[in-house]
């Protein structure tokens, strides 16, 4: 699969969960998005997340405990298995690309956008970090008005077609309540809600 053709596709799939999106908030604290794109036997796996969801705040770290939360969540999530489980048909066909906000090492070269974005992030923490100390009428919970994501890309190989999905994440992340699965395939297209206790999804028509 292109990067060109996965781009495409993966903006169809956020066409398809547009309406999920106006319900839950484009950036909701709780809900993340597992988008799956399969065309013949390549498949694309894109995980996003508000920051605050994997290590419990979405600021610019302000001490060393806060900066290894976010290298921990970097190491967590380059490992697929706890993001996402596909069927024993699909192997991982290249590393993963993963995008943690405020981490100057982050993988992927194909993400240089993701990387404007956090620096984006970045520059309205440092804003409104700057907006307190000039003494505006801020209350504490300013950092709450930063929004920062976590994303990951993984790519797989399927021999077969692909009967179900589970979302692995919801287990490896307390913060996680919800992910919302929109999934396209060659002749079928998914969106649906997965939970802690209902994390699968089949995958009818994959």
């Amino acid at each position: 699969m292109t990067n060109r053709i996965a781009v495409g596709a993966l903006a169809f799939v956020v066409g398809l969960g547009a309406d999920a999106a106006e319900t839950h908030g484009a950036h909701e604290h709780g809900h993340a998005v597992l988008k799956l794109v399969q065309e013949g036997m390549k498949v694309l796996v894109h995980f996003q997340s508000p920051l605050d969801s994997i290590v419990g705040f979405e600021h610019e770290p302000e001490n060393d405990e806060q900066r290894t939360a976010l290298e921990e969540a970097m190491r967590t999530v380059q490992v697929a298995e706890n993001i996402v489980r596909l069927p024993a048909v699909c192997t991982l066909d290249g590393e993963s690309e993963v995008n943690v906000p405020y981490l100057g090492d982050n993988d992927g070269d194909d993400h240089a956008d993701d990387h404007d974005a956090a620096d984006e992030h970045s520059d309205t923490a440092h804003a409104e970090h700057e907006s307190i100390e000039d003494g505006d009428d801020h209350d504490a919970d300013e950092h709450a008005e930063v929004h920062a994501d976590l994303e990951a890309t993984f790519k797989y190989r399927c021999e077969n077609g692909i009967e179900w999905l589970e979302a692995t994440a919801l287990a490896t992340f307390g913060g996680l309540e919800e992910v919302e699965l929109q999934a396209v395939g060659s002749d079928a297209a998914i969106v649906e809600s997965l939970t802690p206790e209902s994390p699968q999804a089949a995958l009818t028509g994959f």
